[in-house]
């Protein structure tokens, strides 16, 4: 695990070498600091200072997430307020509509709205990313049987991203199928840094 962190950090020095005010690069470094270093005071300077020259909205949610972590609700409730007021801009269109489900899932607990983001996701791009975006909404909407469904005829075992496969298991658990968990509790164990530290106690509880 510490290799894939210096072999990130490197390449992202390396991209502000060529560009001092490389933003991704400067949020890749932020997420080193906070998810393998549990830095959240740290990560939110650096978030703060890109955000003094560069606006995108899913920096606000990165904000909002480490600021849970330090348990600053102020400070998540505005940084989440400030993202969907960014979104709000008709500029984007239907680019941040899996951020969108994410939100109205897990933070706004409006799993019906999320619906209707995650349903525009499939008709715009029908991956598998995009079918557990509405499967993990139907799931937050109390449809286990709905989110099963979708999950096992256009998710599983088509892509093995972490926050896919959390997303997977929890729904096989309200399914009542253990066989496939521990698999995936696995995998999801040795990929905590791409999923960072507010997942660590939810993926040993599957």
């Amino acid at each position: 695990m510490q290799a894939i962190f210096k072999k990130s950090y490197k390449y992202f020095l390396k991209a502000l070498e060529i560009d001092p005010n490389d933003a991704y690069a400067k949020k890749g470094i932020a997420w080193i600091v906070y998810s393998y270093e549990n830095n959240a005071e740290e990560a939110l300077k650096i978030l703060n200072h890109v955000s003094s020259y560069y606006q995108a909205p899913d920096y606000e949610l990165l904000k909002a997430e480490v600021a849970e972590f330090q348990n600053n609700l102020d400070l998540k409730s505005k940084s989440l307020e400030n993202y969907q007021v960014a979104v709000s801009n008709k500029q984007y269109g239907d680019m941040y509509n899996a951020y969108n489900v994410t939100l109205f899932t897990d933070d706004l607990l409006l799993p019906e709205i999320a619906i209707d983001f995650a349903t525009t996701e499939v008709e715009n791009r029908p991956t598998p990313l995009s079918y557990d975006l509405l499967a993990w909404s139907y799931f937050k909407q109390g449809d286990v049987d709905k989110a099963n469904q979708i999950i096992e005829e256009f998710v599983d075992g088509k892509t093995f991203e972490p926050a896919v496969l959390y997303h997977v298991a929890e729904i096989y658990k309200a399914a009542g199928k253990t066989d496939e968990i521990k698999p995936l509790k696995e995998e999801l164990i040795a990929s905590i840094y791409e999923l960072g530290p507010l997942m660590t106690t939810k993926i040993k509880n599957l």
